[in-house]
């Protein structure tokens, strides 16, 4: 995903709306981000940290990340 993408993606949601990382498909949990980006000009790539677990993600969310293909 690039820069472009993730924004264009964003620009479609409520400003307001909470963000959290989803991981770990066959154990998945939810997490905060930081709230700072880490950039590399080399290779041109930026990083969103993970800031801590939240809880166990729902059902309802994992199922429609391996439905749409998000997690193989």
């Amino acid at each position: 995903m690039t820069v472009q993408q993730l924004i264009e993606q964003l620009e479609e949601l409520d400003p307001q709306a909470e963000v959290l990382l989803a991981t770990q498909p066959s154990w998945p949990f939810e997490n905060t981000i930081c709230d700072e980006l880490v950039t590399l000009d080399y290779p041109n790539t930026v990083y969103i940290a993970e800031a801590g677990q939240v809880g166990y993600l729902s059902a309802e969310v994992k199922d429609e990340l391996e439905n749409n293909g998000s997690w193989g």
